[in-house]
């Protein structure tokens, strides 16, 4: 059953008259029409897409099996207009998402209607269906790792020339078009040396350092869905401290990804890497989760996490990024994107984890 009959079914079943969707990611889930300002209504029976005039015609042209409605036509205030659809064709209980629109949005939307008592508000309500992707969702996603590969390939060859963090992420941009990306599905991360032990560090002028770490943490935007890839590369001789947390990171990634399987837990997962670097001494140096989801938005369920116990469902992507941050000397992460499948995992990525080391001219 097509995804959108499936959720008209579970609209059904929450006994709601229609839900109505106003996040960027879902309208897209639900249409494959990017717009910067479009809604969906739907109803058990039927599919409103609405939007306004720049999108219009184009929502018209493609989505030929849904109803379209111009927003704001005659010059009619967007809001107000709004209110007058949902008050129409939304019927008695609408579903809408409250983890979604903010307060400013939903108290202009109930304002002088009976739409106050008419919305209920879910999180999360499609999380059921995203968090597991079909095989032509997994596809588009395989093609962004392939591109995103291709692109570290290039800033292998880059780097050597690069003068400092800044230089490397405006490649990796330029790569991201040349290999037929829309963008960034993140601001990419470029972190020389101790910055590298910053696990969300933002990427500045600071000179790429000899004898020292370079992390990556990079992802493009492709046919909307999103790929997510970190390595880092040892510039010159690197410390043996630094050699070591390299070789213990890979050893808990491959750990991680060797239990990925539909049907185990989440926390199962986390804690195949975070055995492993506990076992060197290094525990209190992995600061963050072992990984999340991956699609439409670059952050999606489920979280892998040791405070998760999620099962993961066949099918469900999402990325393994063990890393060891020591502060004021170097971080280690390697990123790799999966795939759980029935009898085991799929691993989109294919750049190897061995240590790659480069020489600065």
């Amino acid at each position: 059953m097509p995804k959108v009959k499936q959720i008209q079914s579970y609209i059904k079943e929450k006994e709601l008259s229609s839900f109505f969707f106003s996040s960027f990611s879902n309208v897209f889930y639900l249409s494959y029409f990017s717009s910067s300002n479009a809604y969906i209504l739907l109803t058990p029976e039927k599919k409103y897409f609405i939007t306004d005039s720049r999108y219009y015609h184009g929502a018209k042209e493609k989505l030929k099996d849904w109803d379209v409605i111009l927003l704001g036509k005659k010059n009619k205030n967007q809001i107000q207009h709004l209110k007058e659809i949902l008050l129409e064709l939304g019927g008695k209980k609408i579903g809408f998402e409250k983890d979604k629109v903010t307060i400013s949005f939903y108290e202009k939307l109930i304002e002088g209607t009976s739409l106050k008592e008419r919305l209920v508000g879910f999180e999360n309500f499609l999380k059921p269906f995203r968090v597991t992707k079909t095989e032509e969702e997994i596809n588009i996603i395989r093609e962004a790792v392939e591109k995103t590969d291709n692109i570290f390939k290039k800033l292998l060859d880059y780097i050597p020339n690069a003068k400092n963090e800044l230089d490397i992420r405006k490649m990796i941009i330029n790569y991201i078009f040349e290999e037929g990306g829309t963008g960034e599905s993140f601001p990419a991360i470029v972190a020389s040396g101790k910055h590298s032990a910053i696990p969300h560090y933002e990427t500045s002028d600071f000179p790429i350092e000899n004898n020292s770490l370079l992390l990556i943490d990079m992802g493009m935007k492709y046919k909307g869905y999103c790929s997510d890839f970190t390595r880092t590369i040892f510039i010159g001789n690197v410390d043996k401290e630094l050699i070591k947390i390299y070789n213990i990171v890979k050893e808990a990634h491959l750990e991680a990804v060797s239990v990925v399987k539909a049907g185990v837990t989440a926390k199962e997962i986390d804690l195949a890497a975070r055995k492993v670097i506990e076992k060197y001494g290094y525990g209190d140096y992995f600061i963050h989760s072992t990984g999340h989801g991956v699609g439409i938005d670059i952050h999606e369920a489920p979280r892998i996490s040791f405070q998760s116990d999620e099962i993961i469902e066949e099918n469900t992507v999402f990325t393994i990024e063990p890393g060891i941050y020591i502060p004021e000397k170097g971080g280690v992460r390697l990123e790799n994107i999966v795939v759980a499948r029935k009898g085991g995992v799929e691993v989109l990525t294919k750049t190897p984890l061995d240590p790659v080391k480069i020489e600065l001219e």
